[in-house]
C-alpha cells in the first residue's frame, strides 16, 4: 500500500530519504529556497514506513507556473507511485495560485509518460544537454572585444537584471529577483570567477555563469563542469559577444582542471546550437517538458 505524506523538514530521516533519491542533492538548501516552504511543497511516499519517493511542488509564479520535480526509488514500479503522487502535488500547485503545472521527463524514460499523459499533461517543450570535451580549448585565446570583468558580491542586483533583459519571455523562464540570484549563488557553490560580464559604457550587456564544481562523469570520472547560462542583451546579439563569452567561460573551466563541459539548450533556440556545435558540442540527452493547465 502507498501512503503520501508531508515532507517533515527538521526529521533526520526525511533529509536522508529525499538525498538518497536524489543524486547530489542537499536538503539543506530546499530550506532556504526564496517563497519555498518544504513542509508544504515536498510530499514522500511511503510503501511498509520506507520513503520510496517524492514530488517537489516549486512555485514559479512570475510565469504562473509550478514545476513538478519528482524522484522514485528504482526498486519500485514507477505507474501506481507516480500517480499518487501527482495528484497531491497538482492540488498544491492549484492553492498556490498556479496557472500551469510542468514536469520534465527524459526523453528515452517511458514509464513516467504513461502515467503523465493519462493525467492530463501534454508535450509542449523539449530541451537537449550537450557536452564538450575541451582538451582542445586553448585558454589563451579567450578574448573580449567589449570591457568585461568577473562578479563582485555587489553585483546581485546588475546579475539579475541582466538575466531578466537576456531571458524576459523565454520558454520556462522565471525572472529572478536579487534574494534568488542570491540563492543560486549559493546552492551553486559560484566563486566570483565563475560568472563574466561584459559591458559596453559601463552598461552590462551580457554575461556568461559557469560551474566548476560537478562531480565526475559516472563512466570516465574525469571532472565535469557546466556552462550554467549565457546571456546576450538582444540589442547586441549577431556581434559576436555571445561566442567571446562562451569562450572565456570555457577557458575559465579548463583552468579548473574541468574536462567534460555541459550546457542545457531549448531545441527551438537554434541560433545557441549551431554556436555550440561549432565549438565542438555535441548532444548527449534530450528531456521533454510536459504541461497541465489548472484552470
Amino acid at each position: 500500500m502507498i501512503t503520501i505524506r508531508y515532507c517533515r523538514p527538521r526529521a533526520a530521516e526525511d533529509v536522508a530519504s529525499y538525498e538518497r533519491l536524489k543524486e547530489g542533492a542537499v536538503f539543506g538548501h530546499l530550506l532556504t529556497k526564496p517563497g519555498y516552504d518544504a513542509g508544504q511543497d515536498l510530499f514522500f511516499a511511503e510503501t511498509n514506513d520506507i520513503v520510496v519517493g517524492f514530488i517537489n511542488v516549486i512555485p514559479e509564479l512570475g510565469i504562473n507556473r509550478a514545476v513538478l520535480d519528482f524522484a522514485i526509488s528504482l526498486s519500485q514500479n514507477p505507474k501506481d507511485l507516480l500517480s499518487a503522487l501527482i495528484k497531491p502535488a497538482l492540488k498544491r500547485a492549484e492553492q498556490i495560485g498556479a496557472a500551469l503545472a510542468h514536469v520534465s521527463v527524459p526523453a528515452l524514460d517511458v514509464q513516467p509518460v504513461v502515467v503523465i499523459e493519462s493525467l492530463g499533461f501534454k508535450p509542449v517543450r523539449r530541451f537537449c544537454d550537450l557536452q564538450l570535451n575541451i582538451s582542445d580549448i586553448d585558454p589563451s585565446a579567450a578574448r573580449m572585444d567589449w570591457e568585461y570583468r568577473f562578479f563582485r558580491d555587489t553585483d546581485m542586483q546588475l546579475l539579475s537584471d541582466i538575466q531578466n533583459r537576456c531571458f524576459a519571455g523565454e520558454w520556462g523562464y522565471n525572472p529572478n529577483t536579487v534574494d534568488d540570484t542570491a540563492w543560486q549563488l549559493k546552492v551553486r557553490n559560484n566563486c566570483p570567477e565563475d560568472i563574466v560580464l561584459a559591458f559596453d559604457k559601463g552598461d552590462v550587456t551580457g554575461y556568461c555563469w559557469t560551474e566548476s564544481e560537478c562531480g565526475r562523469e559516472p563512466t570516465t570520472g574525469v571532472l565535469m563542469g557546466r556552462v550554467y547560462m549565457l546571456g546576450v542583451d538582444v540589442r547586441y546579439r549577431g556581434k559576436g559577444m555571445g561566442r567571446q563569452l562562451l569562450m572565456m567561460g570555457l577557458a575559465h573551466l579548463k583552468k579548473q582542471g574541468r574536462e567534460l563541459i555541459e550546457i542545457t539548450v531549448d531545441t527551438q533556440n537554434t541560433i545557441a546550437i549551431n554556436l555550440y556545435q561549432t565549438l565542438g558540442f555535441h548532444l548527449c540527452r534530450e528531456t521533454v517538458w510536459y504541461e497541465k493547465s489548472l484552470a
